[in-house]
């Protein structure tokens, strides 16, 4: 046996399938605890250099980790890690690459349940009326990514198998294969929505992004076309879509995130017609997929090589 010299908290609800993961791979040199509570995690934190785990469970230990020199989420978005107040005198990585499949097929399923109206046809069979109103088709439609990284880029190879228009719209230039015109930050957002079927928002929680689907950018779609957002749920204002779907400027909304969840028993998104709520899932964070990124950051950790995905606490992601 090689001499301990990393100690690993996996702290995560599904930490079991983590630790069998790494245990089964026999990495010398780390030490592997598990736990999938803050009380069943509160024993390890003395001695541990590296977590790996879910943000939201990490963020109330660090304080209680004197000799911490990473933390690996397990998750894409970081928000609970980088807030103002909390510390930073540690490596942070995230995981990419690994989203796009799942988002790409959420997304496509949600604009072909919308060109066939699906919904609709289940409401029809409830009532046993014979609804033969023509479906649409994803055929020359057009489709808006706010957001072309890993997983904007996987929608946009798909919705192109749907011979779809693809736009993109992001911070610097585009340089994607799927995407047939690209929008920087220095393009007008209000431009870029204007002529869209279908807008889907990828992006991540940051300052930056807070509140940027508002009145004016819903208010310069046309009738007719579909939020989609993926992303994080402080990139959408709230009153503004509910009065965007309500008043027909919109036809609707499929919503997978929010600022708060789970979303309160009382918001009027629950109720309202033309608003789909999937509550998060989306894309889900399989231990078999992300395991992998964390070996192979344990590798070059050990090598004093920089780590894949790493994390800027001043931007968030």
């Amino acid at each position: 046996m090689g001499t301990i010299k990393h100690k690993l908290l996996i702290l995560d609800r599904d930490s079991d399938a983590y630790a069998r993961i790494i245990r089964d791979h026999r990495i010398e040199g780390l030490e592997v605890h598990a736990a999938n509570t803050l009380e069943a995690a509160g024993r390890h934190l003395e001695q541990v250099n590296i977590v790996l785990g879910e943000p939201d469970l990490i963020k109330p230990l660090l304080p209680r980790m004197e000799h911490l020199e990473w933390v690996q989420s397990t998750w894409a978005g970081v928000r609970p890690l980088v807030e103002q107040g909390c510390r930073k005198d540690y490596l942070l990585t995230n995981v990419k690459g690994i989203f796009g499949p799942q988002m790409a097929e959420y997304v496509c399923c949600h604009m072909l349940m919308h060109e066939r109206r699906s919904l609709e046809r289940f409401i029809s069979q409830q009532q046993k009326r014979w609804d033969t109103i023509a479906p649409g088709q994803l055929k020359n439609k057009t489709v808006g990514i706010l957001g072309v990284g890993s997983i904007g880029k996987e929608i946009a190879r798909a919705a192109r198998f749907f011979q779809m228009t693809t736009k993109g719209y992001a911070q610097n230039p585009i340089a994607c294969e799927y995407i047939d015109q690209g929008y920087t930050k220095a393009d007008d957002l209000a431009v870029f929505v204007r002529d869209l079927d279908y807008l889907v928002s990828t992006l991540p929680d940051t300052p930056a992004t807070k509140g940027l689907l508002d009145d004016r950018i819903l208010g310069a779609m046309k009738p007719g076309s579909v939020l989609i957002n993926v992303g994080r749920g402080n990139v959408l204002n709230e009153t503004a879509l509910l009065s965007a779907v309500c008043n027909g400027q919109i036809a609707g909304a499929v919503l997978d995130v929010f600022k708060t969840e789970p979303l309160p028993l009382d918001h009027p998104f629950w109720k309202t017609r033309g608003i789909l709520i999937t509550s998060h899932t989306a894309a889900i964070s399989f231990p078999d997929d992300i395991a992998p990124i964390f070996m192979e950051n344990f590798q070059r950790f050990q090598s004093r090589v920089p780590l894949k995905y790493g994390v800027d606490f001043n931007i968030g992601y």
